[in-house]
């Protein structure tokens, strides 16, 4: 059996025969420009294509082929020049010759630098991205494998608390519910982390999530919350979009959540929902205490806390959260806001 010269088919998919396909088009196009110069007598100025040529192979090709391509257009225009009749005296070669050797040189440079800086910026994003995958995947990874230890001395605590609770010893029950307040403001920030990196996870197709029964479960869950603080929840019809459910039942669990714990009174808190052309407007409106006008864009920095709101429990990561949710569906979050009189966080995401 006879073996092929070639151990792989050629194909266009093959960056190669792609970069060699554009690379035989623009020689062919300079040729036909240089013919076209030639015929037209400069009756039309067929040879300001020369410079795409140059940039063309450049940017594409890379620095020698546009080196190659800066000399075959000197080249060629000086040919066409000469058969037009222009270099017949020294001040005509000065004058045209000259210039557009100058203009040849600097098309080159030009594209040559914007071609480094275009690969400089594309192996920039491409180290950023890679750094901010293996961020990622420490963050999932070091949130997940922290839990279990997390347990282990929460139950060793909760058998201490135990044990000291018919006891007179003050200071070990000071002790043993110091550990536990850690513990659980421990697992709490643990349980954010693992939100907000489970939100930079890739999904190919966001699936259709019916709002109406996300609302409902998110409800559910802060029904413990909403009872003890005497909370009113209610909401307007929401739609249905492309999103994933989890996803939108932790946006609304954190706003809802943070609208219930910010508030000194019984929260009164309303979620409406309205169509703008190609997207939707959601608005949910609080009565809490409301943050400062120059802290309206901190509060969706991860780890920010204000200093009004430092005494309520919390990881601020939550808004963080949120904000990754929504601009990962191409849509924007905002705050209005006035101190003591509450505030309405404004997020849009796209119709299906």
């Amino acid at each position: 059996m006879s073996r092929s010269l070639f151990p792989q088919q050629l194909s266009l998919k093959q960056p190669f025969v792609r970069r060699f396909l554009f690379g035989l088009f623009i020689l062919l196009f300079t040729l036909l420009v240089f013919y076209l110069d030639i015929f037209s007598k400069e009756t039309i100025p067929f040879h300001a294509f020369y410079f795409p040529s140059i940039l063309l192979m450049t940017w594409y090709l890379g620095e020698r082929i546009g080196v190659l391509t800066t000399g075959l257009v000197s080249l060629l225009w000086f040919a066409a020049e000469r058969d037009v009749g222009h270099f017949q005296t020294t001040q005509a070669f000065l004058s045209n010759g000259v210039v557009y050797l100058v203009t040849f040189v600097a098309v080159f440079l030009l594209a040559r630098l914007v071609r480094h800086k275009s690969l400089l910026l594309e192996k920039t994003s491409a180290e950023l991205a890679r750094s901010n995958s293996e961020l990622e995947h420490f963050a999932y990874k070091a949130a997940h494998d922290l839990r279990s230890p997390l347990t282990t001395i929460f139950g060793f605590t909760e058998f201490l608390v135990e044990k000291f609770k018919n006891a007179n010893d003050v200071e070990a029950k000071e002790c043993t519910d110091g550990i536990l307040r850690g513990v659980r403001s421990m697992n709490a920030m643990i349980k954010a982390l693992l939100e907000y990196a489970t939100v930079m996870k890739e999904e190919k197709d966001a699936p259709l999530a019916d709002l109406e029964k996300v609302i409902a479960e998110t409800l559910e869950n802060l029904r413990v919350e909403s009872l003890e603080k005497k909370a009113s929840i209610t909401h307007d019809p929401l739609p249905v979009l492309a999103i994933s459910p989890g996803l939108a039942g932790v946006l609304f669990q954190n706003l809802i959540g943070n609208a219930m714990k910010y508030c000194e009174k019984e929260p009164r808190v309303h979620l409406s929902a309205v169509r703008k052309g190609k997207e939707w407007l959601f608005s949910i409106q609080d009565n809490g205490i409301g943050i400062p006008e120059e802290s309206r864009e901190r509060v969706f920095v991860m780890f920010e806390k204000l200093l009004t709101r430092q005494k309520y429990p919390g990881s601020g990561i939550g808004l963080a959260t949120c904000q990754k949710i929504v601009e990962r569906y191409g849509g924007r979050i905002w705050v209005e806001s006035n101190p003591g009189g509450g505030s309405t966080f404004f997020f849009t995401l796209p119709a299906h």
